[in-house]
């Protein structure tokens, strides 16, 4: 008999807390639809291991993480996965706001996302939210969080900034003269980094995202002569900025001018070429 009534606790304890769980989340959620919680194909629930398999393989498409934990969470650590599946750290409290909801909507459309939290409950949320609002891409919730991912042995990671770029490039030009430069960086978690550039003119550039060994080419020109001071710096995957780089260039005045007024004049005076050759003798 004693045998019978120890698995019937058990699997009433269970029970209890699946339902107290189920439940508490229903209650969450409910503020944000009126659709059935149970849904067959959005949310798709994954484990950690079928999440490293999509997030180091770029075969299967591009799957992007998204971290909706805290900022002091965030900051503590985060699943390491190789760019371009490197997470993306959009929290929970600004996915709830109508704001936050619409630009995560507009940013990430058709993508396949990967939501995490700390344990799920909350990744959970977000992807309920997500899929109510309808949107466009896949969603896959990662069953156990960051703990789980942890306790099974995968890579997590923190974030220091890129060193400051290097500018290779000519240090003196002409107005209107297009010039090139030539920008690299280092990090030491090899993230992709983006540059932003002051070019002293009162104009500013910001690329793309480079990886790290591939060498960022921009060019420039100046309307004015004088001396400008380039001023760059390199910024991570993540956010992390590096500190500013400098680099002078100098701008006299062209030659060029001259030569389009003395066209001007021809152009404009046809019998100057004769005089001006008989003056020159």
């Amino acid at each position: 008999m004693k045998k019978i009534i120890v698995p019937i606790c058990i699997i009433g304890i269970m029970l209890a807390f699946s339902g107290f769980s189920v439940t508490a989340i229903k209650s969450e959620y409910t503020t944000y639809n009126s659709m059935p919680l149970i849904l067959n194909d959005c949310p798709i629930n994954i484990t950690v291991h079928e999440a490293w398999d999509m997030l180091t393989d770029t075969g299967n498409g591009i799957q992007i993480p998204i971290d909706v934990r805290r900022a002091d969470e965030w900051n503590s650590g985060y699943i390491d996965t190789p760019y371009p599946e490197s997470p993306v750290w959009y929290t929970k409290d600004l996915i709830e706001t109508p704001d936050g909801l619409q630009t995560f909507l507009d940013t990430y459309a058709g993508e396949e996302i990967i939501v995490y939290c700390k344990g799920g409950y909350r990744s959970l949320i977000v992807c309920y939210i997500l899929c109510d609002a309808g949107f466009t891409g896949t969603v896959y919730n990662m069953l156990g969080g960051i703990t789980n991912w942890t306790d099974q042995g995968y890579p997590i990671r923190n974030n220091t900034q890129p060193d400051a770029p290097t500018i290779n490039g000519p240090t003196k030009g002409g107005t209107g003269q297009e010039l090139v430069y030539n920008l690299t960086t280092a990090d030491a978690e090899g993230d992709a980094v983006s540059y932003i550039i002051d070019w002293g003119d009162n104009t500013t550039t910001e690329t793309g995202l480079y990886a790290i060994n591939v060498e960022c080419i921009v060019n420039h020109t100046y309307a004015k002569k004088g001396t400008y001071i380039i001023k760059a710096k390199a910024v991570d995957f993540y956010g992390n900025e590096s500190v500013v780089t400098e680099f002078d260039v100098k701008i006299p005045r062209t030659r060029t001018n001259n030569y389009n007024l003395l066209s001007w004049l021809f152009e404009r005076f046809p019998n100057l070429m004769p005089i001006l050759k008989y003056i020159l003798g």
